[in-house]
């Protein structure tokens, strides 16, 4: 797979309005779990923690896969 088919199919995760919503879904209820979570807990602190760390570094890595492919025209569906 090159660099553009690549960022085409980023584009299309990036675009696709299901995926993103998962994303902030994901990425919403994990603080909301570490508010709850027992604070000597420290398994559970670093897993929820873990969780929003994941979902950011994803986004970026696919906003990464968009630039670096530069894409020429727009991704179908994914």
């Amino acid at each position: 797979m090159d660099a553009e088919q690549l960022s085409q199919l980023a584009m299309s995760l990036r675009d696709n309005e299901v995926s993103q919503l998962v994303l902030d879904r994901i990425r919403t209820s994990a603080p909301d779990a570490l508010v709850s979570a027992d604070a000597t807990d420290a398994q559970e602190i670093n897993k929820h923690q873990a969780t929003v760390r994941v979902v950011d570094e994803l986004r970026g890595d696919i906003e990464g896969f968009i630039a670096s492919g530069l894409p020429k025209k727009k991704p179908g569906l994914a």
